[in-house]
């Protein structure tokens, strides 16, 4: 009911955004449709949510054939170990055919990966937030990457900051250590442009933002922030053509 190829320029970018998949889920819950595929749920503590989709453009060769859009799920550890046993192939082909998803590729030998799967008829997309957030930053990805490892290690939290053409990232330790990163526009190429409607500031768990930084900003060099003060935090990146890419997580009050 369900075949797509993704060419060879292309499977690193999938195993990538699969990476950050398994790491807020355990079961990876797709939608399928005629408008393309669609990942978009919240891990297990409700906090924060992945939204990404291949629109039918994305792929090399795209069927989809059931009567309405539906959810197929699989175990994402296994979806991800058998991707990356894939990741030097020529192509990537995923089929869902009677409850089995299949990821396989003919080139340069013949390798097939057959996970058992099951429709979820009942289940609803997530709904995304609709806000209208006060401070929009777009910035370079790999340099958001780098402020959050070297916050990590102060804390678990990191506090943003925005004020006219300035955002601050800052994290403090209970023993009184901090790391503050601080961009200015124009003065800092790393910061591409900055609107803030009113002073932002906001609290957040730094680790489940690196473990999709980290990965996502190896296949994009651009990601959008997007936040009030005490409001969720959106993570835009700029992806290729007929695919997209955010992630949202809430704040965290400070204690």
């Amino acid at each position: 009911m369900f075949k797509a190829t993704i060419d060879s320029d292309k499977i690193k970018r999938w195993i990538k955004i699969v990476t950050t998949i398994e790491k807020m889920v355990d079961e990876a819950c797709f939608y399928l449709s005629n408008d393309g595929l669609i990942f978009r749920d919240l891990d297990s503590t409700r906090v924060s949510m992945i939204n990404t989709a291949f629109q039918p453009g994305y792929f090399e060769l795209f069927e989809y054939t059931g009567e309405s859009p539906t959810f197929v799920c699989v175990h994402s550890d296994k979806l991800l170990k058998y991707s990356k046993a894939l990741a030097k192939a020529d192509e990537l082909t995923i089929e869902v055919v009677e409850g089995r998803f299949i990821i396989s590729s003919s080139k340069p030998y013949e390798k097939r990966f057959v996970l058992p799967a099951y429709f979820d008829e009942e289940r609803e997309l997530p709904r995304v937030p609709e806000i209208d957030f006060s401070a929009n930053v777009r910035m370079v990805a790999p340099t958001l990457r780098d402020i959050l490892k070297e916050s990590k290690d102060v804390s678990e939290t990191i506090t943003l900051y925005a004020s006219d053409s300035e955002i601050q990232f800052i994290s403090k330790s209970e023993e009184g250590f901090q790391s503050i990163h601080k961009l200015r526009y124009p003065d800092n190429v790393e910061l591409l442009d900055i609107s803030v409607n009113a002073e932002s500031t906001s609290v957040y768990v730094v680790k489940p933002i690196l473990d999709v930084v980290k990965e996502i900003s190896s296949v994009s060099g651009v990601v959008t922030l997007q936040f009030s003060s005490e409001y969720p935090l959106s993570l835009k990146f700029d992806m290729l053509e007929f695919e997209s890419y955010q992630f949202i997580t809430a704040p965290r009050s400070e204690e």
